[in-house]
């Protein structure tokens, strides 16, 4: 009778097992996603080793529990939970980047070999003589400060341009002027900045309507495209990034992302609600690839009308399985070019004597979408609860892990921090009001 009793415990301890993984297994195979995505893409676009990755970058969550491998031969990087559950492959495509294989049946985009490259004039070079009421001094005290460890890492790179000219730039070791980083959300704004480029050039309406044919027969044909620059779509969205959710389950579940986001119903009248939303931004970055009738058109037109015409040498948006740029999450640049395209929407879309954008874009942009408190813009933030004492006219490119471009037309100021860390750990209120201070309020 004892034995039975051991006996029936270990099963029953078995089945609970057993049934706890099944439960948890959606949210490990989102986890391998990301382990096998961020592995491949720090590795084939910084240049890091797996065992690097693994300790700085897949420090949290379940993250620590899943075992990176690389095919160098394949370009593969492949994630599991302890090495053997929920299994998950990112292969690096040449001209692309490292893109999540969803659907193993799909085939991958084709390597994109541009016919030449993007020219970069060297800007922003720090002077040799800095201008005027500089306190150097000042800026030190500001990035050391900025550089303290913080949980789950800290700072990889900070930079200053003031008055279009490179006053402060430090980096993490392992890190410099020519390591492209990740941006995470701030690659929101730079859908922006595409979107805007196809309305300078009348292929695009801010006030259109009907703009996915999924949505030929029901209310969300209503939907704007100022609505969904505003997050004020009103489809349904969880941006959640703990568990399975919407944002999660387009990021590392679906091989064709806006797809997935036009598939959402609606739960609000669009333009009255706020809701903050990685598949919005997607939905806008399928709508750019509408407007192209292939591939190579529409990916010369990111190249060339963006990072082209500012010398973003650095810089891509990696695609989902089908080919489309991740426009809410996947922007990789270094900090140098990064900070190019804060001085862009500091210069109001005006690059070089060149209107990239159109004349009052940057200034749309800012305009308070309903409902978010005066926090929002068009997939640009405003000063909100992490600003208390900046500028009132500073607005923000913001990602995950404390991803920033600030920009402050009343300084003439362009602030990029880049880093790895717990969300919401970086004292960017007292590093703005550190740097602010050390530099001339004229």
């Amino acid at each position: 009778m004892h034995h039975r009793t051991v006996l029936s415990s270990i099963i029953g301890l078995i089945l609970i097992l057993i049934a706890g993984l099944w439960y948890a297994y959606p949210l490990l195979r989102i986890g391998s996603g990301y382990a096998a995505k961020m592995g491949c893409s720090c590795h084939f676009l910084q240049g890091r080793e797996l065992a690097d990755i693994h300790e700085k970058d897949l420090n949290f969550s379940v993250l620590p529990w899943m075992r990176l491998q690389l095919n160098a031969e394949k370009r593969q990087v492949t994630a599991a939970f302890l090495g053997i559950m929920a299994k998950r492959v990112a292969e690096y495509v040449p001209g692309r980047g490292c893109i999540l294989i969803s659907n193993p049946t799909m085939e991958l985009p084709a390597p994109w070999v541009e016919s030449e490259g993007v020219a970069n004039d060297g800007w922003p070079m720090r002077l040799d003589t800095l201008p005027p009421g500089i306190d150097t001094l000042g800026l030190q005290e500001a990035g050391d400060a900025a550089f303290a460890p913080l949980a789950g890492g800290g700072t990889r790179a900070l930079l200053v341009l003031y008055d279009g000219k490179l006053v402060y730039e430090r980096y993490a070791v392992g890190f410099g002027p020519q390591t492209p980083l990740l941006g995470w959300s701030m690659t929101k704004s730079l859908t922006n900045a595409l979107v805007g480029m196809l309305v300078k050039q009348g292929r695009l309406d801010p006030d259109a309507k009907n703009l996915f044919p999924a949505w030929a027969g029901d209310d969300r044909r209503n939907i704007t495209l100022r609505n969904l620059l505003q997050m004020n779509s009103g489809l349904v969205w969880n941006e959640n990034y703990g568990n399975t959710s919407d944002a999660t389950v387009m990021l590392y579940v679906q091989p064709d992302m806006p797809g997935y986001a036009a598939s959402v119903p609606l739960a609000q009248t669009p333009g009255t609600t706020w809701v903050y939303s990685s598949g919005t931004s997607n939905l806008l970055s399928g709508l750019v690839r509408q407007q192209f009738t292939d591939d190579r058109s529409y990916q010369s037109f990111i190249r060339d009308s963006l990072f082209a015409a500012l010398g973003m040498t650095s810089a891509r948006i990696e695609p989902d399985q089908a080919g489309t740029a991740v426009g809410s999450s996947y922007g990789w640049a270094t900090a140098r070019d990064w900070a190019r395209f804060g001085q862009l929407y500091l210069q109001d879309g005006v690059w070089e004597g060149r209107q990239l954008l159109p004349p009052g874009w940057v200034a749309f942009s800012r305009e308070p979408a309903a409902g978010s408190e005066n926090t929002y813009g068009g997939h640009i933030w405003l000063k909100d609860i992490d600003t208390p004492n900046a500028p009132a006219d500073i607005f923000q490119f913001s990602g995950f892990q404390d991803q920033r471009v600030c920009i402050i037309p009343s300084r003439r100021v362009v602030m990029v921090r880049l880093g790895m860390n717990d969300d919401k750990q970086f004292g960017l209120d007292a590093w703005i009001t550190g740097v602010l201070a050390a530099l001339p309020t004229e």
